[in-house]
């Protein structure tokens, strides 16, 4: 295990006593060489910047690793670094996005309905609900980063046919999506709900 930061390798070299741990740049390709990265079983890129994950996931590859898992935030980065050879790429958000939607759609079958679902998350202080987008919604095809949420709320994720999308701004509600919504407080009865305007200024 490779990290730049002393006081998180002492930690690490304290409840992992058994393990390698070495402090260093673990994107720098003269340190994994010195290191006999070629000669491990698996190499896992885990930095906080999808660029070095995929480029030090491709240095991995080429140098011959068995396996090599890179994560990366950015969707469209996976198809990039599937096409060079990584085939492992995990996604944290879409990880957390298909928890949250087999949740909700699990309490959903479990009640039997085929149109919403609601969920007590954090204790109770929070819920997770399921809306289906109708026509009649409000600010259809408006991208997210134009509208004025509520306060407390996120759209968490949005399925539409068989594509789940983690939003983004410029990702906009249409009519049949599926929208996964998390929401601090309660009383959240319509999609519209989710709309600063809906309560007034300010929400």
């Amino acid at each position: 295990m490779v990290d730049k930061s002393d006081a998180r390798c002492r930690q690490l070299a304290e409840n992992f006593p058994h393990s390698l741990i070495i402090h260093g740049d673990g994107t720098d390709p003269e340190l994994l060489t010195e290191e006999r990265m070629a000669a491990s079983d698996a190499f896992i890129a885990l930095t906080d910047r999808d660029e070095d994950n995929l480029i030090i996931s491709l240095y991995a590859h080429q140098a011959g690793v068995p396996k090599v898992v890179a994560k990366s935030n950015r969707q469209n980065y996976t198809s990039i670094a599937h096409s060079a050879g990584v085939e492992s790429v995990v996604s944290p958000k879409l990880t957390t996005a298909g928890q949250i939607l087999r949740l909700i759609r699990g309490l959903q079958n479990s009640k039997g309905s085929a149109m919403t679902a609601l969920y007590r998350i954090a204790e109770g202080r929070a819920e997770a609900m399921e809306f289906v987008v109708a026509p009649t919604t409000q600010h259809l095809g408006i991208p997210l980063k134009d509208l004025k949420l509520r306060r407390g709320i996120l759209i968490a994720v949005i399925v539409r046919g068989t594509k789940v999308i983690i939003p983004e701004g410029s990702t906009t509600l249409e009519s049949g999506d599926n929208v996964i919504v998390v929401a601090r407080d309660s009383g959240i009865l319509d999609l519209n709900d989710i709309y600063a305007d809906s309560f007034g200024a300010g929400g």
